[in-house]
């Protein structure tokens, strides 16, 4: 997949904001982030953002002069609001500022959260691939680590990320080495 240089799309939405007088604060979340990591590609932008009419015109213009919109759906869209409720503040960060653009991505272990708050596959493979590159987080630390963050998660979600990341036979092992912690769990 191409990696899709964002910055003179969110330029240009900019300019369309600043000719409205209007302003707009993205949240971002999904692939958009783990590209800003270089994990991998993506298409598509994620975000919490205030949508109505003349916004998602204004975001339709712009995807259309760079050819990025797809026909079902727009380059920058709200979606992920539909599973997860906006991060606190505490967990994003600013990327970019415009006169009339904010553009904040959510840090990356907030992202496990959301992912395994999901479940898709394409989900979980994301986290493996996000858990590989960081072999520091050790599993109950970074459940703990989640539900401070206040996810909801099941850990048997959680594994099955390091599973993507490690292996099978690395999942067996910690299974056999942490019996007694996991049944805490169960």
């Amino acid at each position: 997949m191409k990696v899709i240089d964002f910055e003179p799309v969110f330029r240009r939405l900019n300019e369309e904001l600043s000719k409205m007088d209007t302003s707009l604060e993205l949240v971002c979340a999904g692939g958009y982030v783990l590209q800003l990591h270089g994990y991998r590609a993506t298409v598509d932008i994620d975000a919490f953002y205030a949508s109505n009419a003349e916004v998602d015109a204004v975001i339709r213009k712009v995807g259309d002069e760079f050819g990025i919109n797809r026909p079902d759906e727009l380059w920058l869209n709200g979606s992920v609001s539909n599973m997860n409720p906006r991060p606190p503040i505490a967990y994003y960060k600013l990327v970019h500022r415009f006169s009339n653009l904010e553009i904040n991505a959510v840090d990356l272990t907030y992202l496990i959260g959301m992912k395994l708050t999901s479940g898709r596959e394409q989900d979980l493979i994301d986290v493996g691939t996000i858990l590989k590159q960081d072999n520091n987080q050790e599993p109950f630390n970074l459940l703990s680590e989640l539900i401070g963050m206040d996810f909801q998660i099941d850990i048997s979600g959680l594994l099955g990320g390091y599973e993507k990341a490690h292996g099978m036979q690395w999942l067996e092992d910690f299974y056999r080495d942490n019996e007694s912690e996991l049944r805490k769990h169960f």
